[in-house]
Order: structure tokens, then sequence, then C-alpha cells
């Protein structure tokens, strides 16, 4: 699961672990987010966020 946060520019991504979801990484502003399940999947926040105007 993957939570988006345009007003604050920031991508969380989460995980099942038992019966609740966990922070499995989080970028906010710059950096890369990338899956703990698709192998190789990387993304640039700042290409997300790049039509955002708050």
């Amino acid at each position: 699961m993957d939570s988006l946060l345009p007003e604050l520019e920031t991508i969380e991504v989460l995980t099942i672990e038992g019966d609740s979801y966990e922070l499995f990484l989080a970028a906010e502003g710059k950096g890369m987010v990338k899956s703990k399940v698709i192998e190789g999947l990387e993304i640039d926040i700042t290409d997300v966020f790049v039509d955002f105007a708050f």
C-alpha cells in the first residue's frame, strides 16, 4: 500500500506485517521510493509532484 500526500510532496510505502500496516520507507520533497515486492521498481518523487502547485 502506498500513501501519496501531494500537499507535503511526500510518498510513503507501507507493508503488511501480521495484521497491520508498517512504514517501509518514505520520501519528502525529493528522493526515490522503491517497492518492497516489485524488484527494480523505483520512482523519483520529483517526477510525481512536478505539476503540483500549492
